[in-house]
């Protein structure tokens, strides 16, 4: 190859693998094989993956992945949600978008959540690895020669179950996403005026995967004599256990007959038993799994 073919190879325009379009050296990413993705097809995948490691055959799944989770923003959520809680409300940089009701949050970007160019993302609550916040600070010396600590960035950051992850050793009820391996970082202030206004809605965010995941569960109010959360939940599990036992002989003496209604009453005692297993984490998947289920 001489010095020209191997410039015209750098900088010269090449084919994207998905739309068939020339696409110039600023406007490709390069996968594996030896192929280009445009930037028009890039919006149409997640912001969270590293195209170059997938293969065009990947990421033509990963866009069905992203059309399907728009379709489900758009057709199941948007249209049915009673509640849903966001933090911030408003902010021209990202924040998150929690739906309790369907098990999902996205991640809003205010840059981007306005074109309909960008599919709606959404992640299952039963994905999250962990979640945790963080605040970048670097040192700055004056004239005095003192050091202070400048603000830069804070927001969450969010760990996904990965696909090679030992979901075994985790906590019971999470599940893998497809094709997210990356930690994800939400920004929510980028310098001290957004610090005061912004990063507050950070700990609320916090605050509801708290929640989500029955981090509290186990405590009692100040003034509350009764039952944590938790030992609500695992009294009704262990009620449940008995039930689903006492129901399984009987439908054995039964030559193996069973009602609707009873299928229905063993369903709830079996997803009473999910939820104390899970630490109420199961509600969320339920959620997930009905709201994916409307979108084929």
């Amino acid at each position: 190859m001489g010095l020209g073919d191997f410039f015209k190879n750098i900088f010269g325009k090449k084919t994207c693998a998905f739309c068939g379009g020339e696409c110039g050296m600023m406007s490709r990413t390069k996968i594996k094989g030896d192929e280009y993705i445009c930037s028009k097809c890039d919006d149409m995948c997640s912001f969270h993956i590293q195209k170059y490691r997938f293969t065009k055959d990947e990421l033509r799944g990963h866009m069905e992945y992203m059309k399907r989770s728009d379709r489900i923003y758009k057709e199941v959520i948007l249209p049915n949600v009673q509640k849903h809680e966001c933090y911030p409300s408003a902010t021209s940089r990202q924040g998150i978008e929690f739906f309790d009701d369907f098990g999902m949050f996205r991640i809003i970007d205010g840059s981007k959540d306005n074109k309909e160019q960008y599919p709606k993302e959404l992640f299952r609550y039963d994905q999250v690895a962990s979640y945790e916040p963080y605040i970048e600070e670097s040192e700055e010396t004056d004239e005095n020669g003192k050091t202070k600590k400048v603000f830069g960035e804070g927001g969450i950051k969010i760990t996904l179950v990965g696909g090679r992850d030992d979901i075994t050793t985790m906590r019971k009820g999470l599940r893998a996403h497809p094709y997210i391996t990356e930690e994800i970082t939400v920004c929510f202030a980028t310098n001290d005026r957004e610090k005061e206004n912004y990063l507050k809605y950070a700990e609320n965010a916090i605050h509801h995967f708290n929640y989500i995941f029955g981090v509290n569960d186990d405590q009692k109010g100040l003034f509350s004599f009764g039952m944590s959360t938790k030992e609500k939940r695992d009294l009704k599990a262990a009620v449940a256990f008995t039930k689903t036992a006492f129901d399984a002989v009987k439908v054995a003496k039964n030559g193996g007959e069973i009602t609707d209604e009873k299928k229905a009453e063993i369903m709830e005692n079996m997803n009473a038993i999910d939820d104390a297993q899970t630490g109420g984490l199961a509600v969320y998947t339920r959620a997930a799994d009905a709201a994916e289920a409307k979108i084929q």
